[in-house]
């Protein structure tokens, strides 16, 4: 008789980049935030926005878009999502948050999804008739933390 694999539920934070639903661990996410005040870093990436103050904190912002290599438009980007992995603090700008959803592993099909995103995505997220790109953010803040010694 064959044991049917557990299907372990977990949840993933939503959200959009230039109309592509994207998606993280809620484990790694701080907080959302509206995008505030950006203050500009000389000579840094260009994917790093600048940094904010978040409560004390000097926070790095990075634009996600730039990161996966995808097209965007500045006035539509909102929202900040902070979020932390291995003692590193970043804040994503992203258009906008959707929600946190919660899924099983069988909603989650581990293809690569495009030779763009590489290690930085887990696969597709199949639900509610959406696909979904379940980035992997460990892998996202230490390309940018090599890239930039954030």
């Amino acid at each position: 008789m064959k044991k049917l694999p557990d299907m372990r539920e977990f949840e993933v934070l939503s959200f959009e980049v230039e109309d592509q639903a994207l998606a993280f661990d809620v484990d790694n996410i701080e907080m959302v935030i509206e995008k505030p005040e950006i203050t500009p870093v000389p000579k840094s990436k260009h994917f790093v926005e600048g940094v904010i103050n978040l409560r004390g904190r000097i926070i790095p912002v990075v634009n996600l878009a730039k990161v996966l290599d995808i097209s965007f438009d500045d006035s539509k980007m909102k929202s900040i999502i902070v979020a932390k992995t291995k003692d590193v603090e970043v804040g994503f700008l992203v258009d906008r948050v959707l929600g946190v959803l919660r899924i099983t592993e069988e909603h989650v099909e581990m293809v690569d999804v495009s030779d763009k995103f590489g290690k930085k995505s887990k696969g597709l997220i199949k639900t509610d008739g959406r696909l979904i790109i379940y980035l992997n953010i460990d892998e996202i803040i230490e390309e940018i933390t090599v890239k930039e010694g954030v």
